[in-house]
């Protein structure tokens, strides 16, 4: 080894094995430790001193020490510089019994006739962590494709956010109005009770992390303001919001937090998180859009079949059933009955054909209309709640009520459905759509158990509320006489 002789090698090698970012472990031929650098300390949680001659498998998982005493074994017999365990995930144990990802490379010296080799150890967390964000938006990818819905997307990204920050709980709030954003998914221990609650969208911190573009850390949210109800209950401290955007297609805000006591959140894992929710939003909208090309071609075909329908099979249905009703018109008796019969069963017949249209997969909400939908919703209850609800419209709902009101009146209209099936024990449904001037309101009856004594607003009714008010208008659930209840629920036609 060449050097200038104004420098002295021995505090040079010293000041560079010191100032090493990767642990450096020296070890001899029965695994003693000779050497251990400063940086062991903040990988394995002992000091150097604390190393020094104590055997290398002291920071070794347990379960495979007695492989890596073969392995070293080995080593020595024909040792040469390499990576250890190339293809294997390697793992080093703490002092507080907890693994590690690690790398480690190997490098043999032989002073004296003696063998030693030099392991340069490095924390590979964050190398792991990118190769699990790989395999998390390859997956979330992978069930986009095959057309999976986004109500089934979302849980799994939270999951998949909350795994890869080391977190204790994830959510993410999608905007469903100008004036509301809704907590749509979430992940870990307890944080059901976050699912569906609503949130500003002028004020609440999910809005404006998602208008900015910018993400914020919390250092507690226990004590935060502005942060959704919940929170308090889950006992969690440190959290960051991370916008979950696009290009400039903006789908919410991924929220993550850690329990109160752990380390706030790092540059590193800012970045991290920014990372995934860009790639996760990007693979949802291409996935979106992959669906909704699929989608036009079902349409395409859907408005097809139709149209064939109505302008051909209705249509010469409804001319026979005229020719029929007046030839019978002409007849008396038992034959004219019979006619009758059979006029009346072509009428069911172009009713089924119609409602058979409406409900084509392709055909879009737009076409099906309130009516539609809402009977739709009634067959999917129908099993749970053994009736099927009698649906009365009055006034030309359809036609003057907003999108947006439509959209919050089939929420309210199923969040109803679904307390009645799990409480009320019904066997009559009325839901009433009725104009009164501005106003539209929308009536769910019963006649099941009722309202029971101390009964508390959950989030199914605070939601049907929240969405009421955000129209500025009402919502009041009341006892029936002589029993059942009465949802009602009333806003401006045209919020």
């Amino acid at each position: 080894m060449n050097i200038s002789p104004n420098v002295d090698p021995v505090q040079l090698l010293d000041a560079l094995f010191s100032a090493s970012p990767d642990a450096v472990i020296v070890v001899d031929e029965s695994a003693r430790i000779l050497l251990a650098s400063p940086a062991v300390e903040s990988l394995f949680q002992y000091t150097s001193e604390e190393l020094i001659g104590q055997l290398v498998e002291t920071l070794i998982p347990l379960d495979r020490r007695e492989r890596h005493e073969d392995h070293l074994r080995d080593y020595f017999k024909s040792p040469h510089a390499r990576r250890m365990g190339v293809g294997l995930e390697l793992s080093g144990r703490r002092r507080d019994g907890s693994e590690i990802p690690i790398d480690v490379s190997l490098t043999p010296v032989k002073l004296e006739g003696t063998n030693y080799v030099a392991a340069y150890v490095r924390d590979a967390r964050e190398q792991r962590r990118s190769i699990d964000r790989l395999h998390a938006v390859n997956e979330i990818t992978r069930h986009l494709l095959a057309g999976k819905e986004m109500e089934d997307i979302l849980p799994l990204v939270t999951r998949s956010a909350r795994l890869l920050s080391y977190s204790e709980a994830a959510w993410i709030a999608t905007p469903k109005s100008d004036t509301y954003f809704e907590i749509v998914a979430v992940d870990g221990p307890g944080t059901e009770c976050l699912l569906g609650e609503m949130l500003s969208a002028e004020t609440s911190r999910s809005a404006e992390v998602m208008r900015s573009g910018d993400s914020e850390v919390i250092e507690d949210l226990y004590t935060a303001t502005n942060v959704p109800e919940g929170v308090i209950e889950l006992g969690l401290g440190p959290g960051l919001y991370v916008p979950f955007i696009a290009d400039d297609q903006r789908l919410g805000t991924l929220v993550l937090g850690r329990r109160r006591g752990e380390s706030n959140y790092q540059p590193i894992d800012v970045a991290f998180a920014e990372v995934f929710a860009g790639a996760a939003a990007t693979a949802i909208v291409m996935g979106s859009t992959r669906m909704e090309l699929e989608s036009l071609k079902i349409v395409a075909e859907d408005e097809r079949i139709a149209r064939d329908l109505h302008d051909t099979v209705i249509q010469e249905l409804f001319a026979l059933g005229m020719s029929l009703q007046a030839t019978g018109s002409s007849i008396e008796g038992p034959v004219g009955e019979r006619i009758a019969s059979a006029v009346d069963g072509l009428d069911d017949v172009i009713r089924q054909i119609r409602n058979t249209i409406f409900r084509l997969p392709g055909q879009s909400r737009d076409s099906r209309g309130l009516r539609e939908e809402m009977l739709m919703l009634g067959d999917k209850y129908l099993e749970e709640i053994g009736v099927r609800p009698r649906i009365v419209f009055d006034g030309p709902v359809e036609s003057v009520v907003s999108e947006t009101v439509t959209e919050d009146l089939l929420h309210v209209f199923e969040e109803g459905l679904s307390n009645i099936a799990r409480h009320a024990h019904a066997s009559r449904i009325d839901a009433v759509v009725a104009l009164e001037g501005e106003w539209m309101t929308f009536s769910l009856m019963d006649d099941g158990i009722g309202i029971t004594d101390g009964l508390s607003a959950g989030n199914g009714v605070r939601n049907m509320t929240t969405r009421a008010e955000s129209h500025g208008g009402t919502c009041t659930i009341t006892s029936r006489d002589p029993k059942g209840s009465i949802l009602s629920w009333r806003v401006p036609v045209s919020s």
